[in-house]
């Protein structure tokens, strides 16, 4: 199951991984605004007291440095000093300004007074209880939101359990494709087929004890793929449900694992005909068998692989 579990985590961050050339919302940057003041740090055995931080000459010695009129403001914590500028400028200039300070003997460091903004973080009622994409060892998703929340030229593939119908996902899945031909694991009634509808993988304890699923663990429908699909790219910012790490992402449902889990070989090749659908010596005749209508087409849209691994 590990090993599942594994091949699956590891195809979902490589097409995750896939570079974004068009950003679908470039937020400003919290460096972005104009700024009027200049942070500077001394070297400890050069300015010393605030005096001499804040003594006319050397505030002319670094405005001639600077090449404007600079003049002491107050000091701050870890022992820098704040100066203003004579207007707000852009930070580009502010920033030449500053290294232009730097060059001084006297000065550790020297920087603009960035004005900071808050970070995008989406109303969905949920999304308090997804830790994993704010905290201290989470993923940092507000300060990546904050320069894009994704690209609708990316077309995901989740290799799964399926999916369950839910508002978050309905206009994000464009395809996908049952690829379990055992009608038992399937738990729909057939065997493969266009629909990768996830109708639950639970086990009783009837069926762990005898018959076809004997010895596999009990255990409650997982919906898997429904909340992996929802972590990659549920619509976000919409009032409702998770927030997704894609706010644009289109997916495709490819369920592989239904009651008991699902064979290592189905694994193998579907990750592998996935890969090789985006393959130019890739034929039509090889494809259908393994990928839906609508797979075939989000492949053929979706940014081709760096390169094919050789195995999966």
């Amino acid at each position: 199951m590990k090993a599942k579990a594994s091949i699956i985590r590891l195809f979902i961050i490589f097409i995750l991984l896939l570079p974004s050339q068009s950003p679908i919302l470039q937020a400003q940057s919290t460096q972005d605004a104009p700024v009027d003041q200049i942070i500077i740090k001394y070297h400890d055995d050069q300015v010393t007291t605030i005096a001499q931080a804040a003594e006319a000459a050397q505030m002319a010695r670094l405005s001639a440095q600077a090449g404007v009129a600079l003049t002491y403001f107050r000091p701050m914590s870890g022992d820098a000093h704040v100066l203003r500028l004579p207007a707000r400028m852009p930070v580009a200039e502010v920033e030449r300004i500053a290294a232009r300070l730097s060059a001084l003997p006297e000065v550790a460091y020297a920087e603009p007074d960035y004005i900071m903004q808050p970070m995008l973080v989406p109303n969905d009622p949920q999304y308090s209880n997804q830790w994993h994409y704010y905290e201290a060892y989470g993923i940092n998703l507000p300060q990546a939101w904050d320069i894009s929340t994704g690209n609708p030229n990316i077309v995901v593939a989740v290799i799964d359990t399926g999916h369950r119908p839910h508002v978050d996902l309905a206009s994000r899945i464009i395809g996908g494709y049952d690829f379990i031909s055992n009608p038992l694991v399937a738990n729909d009634g057939d065997g493969r087929d266009a629909d990768p509808q996830d109708p639950g993988d639970w086990i009783t304890s009837a069926e762990s004890s005898s018959g076809y699923f004997a010895g596999c663990p009990v255990t409650n429908s997982t919906w898997h793929g429904t909340h992996v699909a929802g972590t990659i790219g549920a619509v976000t910012n919409n009032g409702q449900g998770v927030a997704g790490v894609n706010w644009q992402v289109k997916l495709l449902s490819m369920r592989v694992l239904g009651k008991c889990g699902g064979a290592r070989r189905t694994l193998r090749t579907r990750c592998a005909g996935l890969l090789a659908c985006r393959s130019p010596a890739c034929q039509p005749t090889y494809i259908q068998p393994r990928c839906s209508t609508s797979a075939w087409a989000a492949l053929a849209r979706a940014p081709q692989p760096i390169s094919r691994p050789s195995t999966m």
